[in-house]
């Protein structure tokens, strides 16, 4: 008769494995978080410089068509601008003074090929990447609200576009919507002057 005999781990062994999936689990765990966060900033530079690039691309093509048209076709699409600056403003206005969130969103849309999906702040967000908000009288030059136009005239009550990442928010388990309210010192996104045609990023 053979006998056959069974190997297995000692006591020893065992915790020496345990040690050792601790320590790789104690230091790998952080630089996984980290991945989330330099994911979603990454999204946002991403977004912040196409965005950059659409705009620039708006006021080239109003360059060439004679600096007053209240708009230019950019790949297809009729983008409205505001003759004083040469900036995308949105359907159903021409004013950098007066833009609200559906002109923002327009705005959005329009220049960037292939936007991320967006909704105002004040609705659901739950399937969205972006929600967007207007901050009245803090656009053009200095976040002020005042900005020169092309004549050399001061223009007061210039508008900002804001766009944050949905991600980046604390979304109600109700219904949806940012809460709180968000603003350029939550969370992270992209800022829009229609005034100046900056674009800026926020990472908080």
């Amino acid at each position: 008769m053979i006998r056959q005999y069974q190997k297995g781990f000692s006591l020893i062994e065992l915790v020496i494995v345990i040690v050792i999936l601790g320590l790789l689990a104690a230091t790998a765990i952080p630089r996984f978080l980290n991945v989330t966060e330099d994911a979603e900033d990454v999204s946002v530079e991403g977004v912040s410089g196409g965005l950059a690039t659409a705009v620039s691309f708006v006021r080239s093509q109003w360059e060439v068509d004679g600096r007053r048209n209240n708009n230019v076709v950019l790949d297809g699409a009729r983008v409205q601008l505001d003759t004083r600056f040469g900036f995308p403003t949105g359907t159903g206005g021409n004013s950098a003074t007066d833009m609200n969130v559906t002109r923002c969103s327009e705005v959005f849309n329009t220049v960037l090929q292939n936007a991320p999906r967006n909704v105002s702040a004040t609705q659901d967000a739950r399937k969205q990447r972006y929600v967007v908000s207007v901050e009245p009288n803090v656009g053009g030059d200095n976040n002020n609200g005042t900005g020169i136009d092309i004549n050399g005239n001061a223009i007061t009550g210039l508008d900002l576009c804001v766009y944050h990442l949905v991600e980046s928010l604390v979304l109600d388990d109700t219904n949806g919507k940012p809460n709180p309210v968000p603003t350029q010192l939550i969370g992270k996104g992209v800022t829009y002057s229609p005034g100046n045609g900056q674009v800026q990023s926020f990472i908080n």
